[in-house]
């Protein structure tokens, strides 16, 4: 398997989160998982007291509504609700519609993307820590940073992981 490019700058944390959800291929399942867990705060408290999103299959958004008085409702509002969503989320769009049905009569798995879902890569082999001149060669690389306990952790996880 390929490894990803290495970044020699600095990165943020989410940058480095979310580069490794798109290595793994699980990134949109994260951000569909994100618009079950936050729907009260995408919908608002109105909406969300009488709904509950149940996931994205086939780049639909499944929504659980309590009654038909609001199944029509929100079947009329569907437009301003789908752009509302689709703007709070960021692209990539996760879904290109939305679906209402009332709550309890037909059951899907939450959150699932049945849709060009990649399988996750094999998993990696785990290779020995370096040794010899590799070793000195990454020992004398980290030896230019002043902080002892910096410098130490630096030289413990390159000479686990580089090669």
């Amino acid at each position: 398997m390929k490894r990803p490019p290495r970044t020699f700058g600095t990165q943020t944390a989410s940058a480095a989160v979310a580069a490794a959800l798109q290595r793994y291929g699980i990134a949109d399942e994260v951000r569909a998982g994100r618009l079950v867990t936050e729907w009260s705060e995408l919908v608002g408290p109105k909406i969300a007291q009488r709904t509950r999103a149940e996931g994205v299959t086939d780049r639909l958004l499944w929504v659980e509504v309590a009654t038909s008085a609001w199944l029509h409702e929100l079947n009329l509002l569907r437009p301003q609700l789908l752009k509302g969503l689709l703007e709070r989320l960021g692209p990539p769009a996760l879904f290109d519609d939305l679906r209402f049905r009332l709550a309890g009569r037909h059951r899907r798995d939450p959150v699932t993307l049945r849709a060009g879902r990649k399988p996750p890569p094999p998993p990696r082999p785990v290779l020995p820590p370096a040794t010899g001149a590799a070793r000195e060669r990454i020992v004398r690389e980290v030896g230019v940073v002043d902080d002892d306990d910096l410098r130490a952790l630096i030289a413990r996880i390159r000479i686990t992981h580089d090669r």
